[in-house]
Order: structure tokens, then sequence, then C-alpha cells
């Protein structure tokens, strides 16, 4: 009765952007990249991460399952999370600075610092965005083209004074195939 290719792709979005889907992911995210960066103290315990959204609405429901997470098992480090403009999810209207508790033009400034170690983005910061401690990029976005390159590029900044080797680079990627990246 449907045409079974838009009915298999608005099912996909369903599921993908389901809050339960999302909480599934954040925690392997979160089991991978608390024993393997964190408490292995890479780039001499200042190693960051990013997490790369589809949109700005799954941006924000990852935000809030890794902040939930984070919470209940007692971490010294949060998330951050950067997005443009103002974005409404489940009836309430979302703001990068409200979200963070602090002006959108500090975003990148706090990020740099201990406190935050993990960074939560829809498109903004995937190009352009220099950060050396960036070591592990957790992936949910389809990635083409030049998008794809700038975006895994934010993990090829030296940091010479950590230590930073390839060694240290980590991609979980839960929508490109290897062929797709290597494309």
């Amino acid at each position: 009765e449907f045409d079974s290719k838009k009915a298999q792709k608005r099912l996909r979005a369903y599921v993908e952007t389901s809050q339960q889907t999302i909480d599934t992911k954040a925690e392997i995210m979160l089991e991978h990249f608390i024993p393997h960066v964190v408490n292995t103290k890479k780039l001499k315990g200042k190693a960051k991460g990013m997490v790369v959204t589809q949109n700005i609405e799954t941006a924000i429901r990852y935000y809030k399952a890794i902040t939930r997470l984070l919470e209940k098992q007692g971490s010294p480090f949060k998330a951050i999370i950067a997005f443009s403009g103002t974005k409404e999810v489940d009836g309430i209207e979302y703001t990068e600075a409200q979200m963070n508790g602090f002006a959108d033009t500090e975003t990148k400034d706090m990020f740099d610092t201990d406190e935050y170690r993990l960074l939560i983005v829809a498109n903004k910061y995937l190009t352009g965005f220099d950060q050396p401690k960036l070591s592990a990029m957790y992936v949910d976005k389809k990635l083409t083209s030049v998008l794809c390159v700038q975006t895994l590029s934010r993990l090829n900044r030296s940091a010479p004074k950590l230590g930073k080797k390839t060694e240290d680079l980590f991609v979980l990627d839960f929508f490109n195939t290897v062929d797709d990246i290597k494309a």
C-alpha cells in the first residue's frame, strides 16, 4: 500500500530521532570515551571528544542524554552543546547559551577548559574549528564530499606539547560505511 522507499526513510528517521535510540547511542559513546580516552589520560589527561549529530533537535537530545548519564555517574567533567539560533523540541524552546549557561560566543573558549570534555554539534564547528585536544569523534550524521573531509579533519590538529599521536585518534561512526568515507 505504501512506497517502500519512502516508508523506510520515514521509519528510519523516526527511529534515529527517538530519545530511546539516542540514549542507547549516548551510552555506547560514553562506554568508549570514559575508559579509553578519559581514564587512559590521553593527551596528558586533556583529550576531548566531539559528537556529530544530524540536526539541532538530535544535538539537543544527545546533550540531554549525555548530561544525564554524566551526572548519574558523578563525572568530574561536563558536555557542552553548539548550535545556531533557537530550536523547539518537545514544546520547549532551546538556545545554545541557555543550555550551556553562558554566551554562545564563549563556547569555543569554555570547551578548551578542563571542565568540558565533550562537544555536541549539529553543523556548527564542523569546519574551521581548531581544537588540538580533540582526539575522539562520535558520528551520527551522513557525511559526504568536502563536509566529510572537513569534519574528520577536526581530529587532525597537532598538539606536540600534549604528545598527540595518530594512535590517540578514534572515530566511532553510527551512520557511514567505510566505503562511503573512503570515497
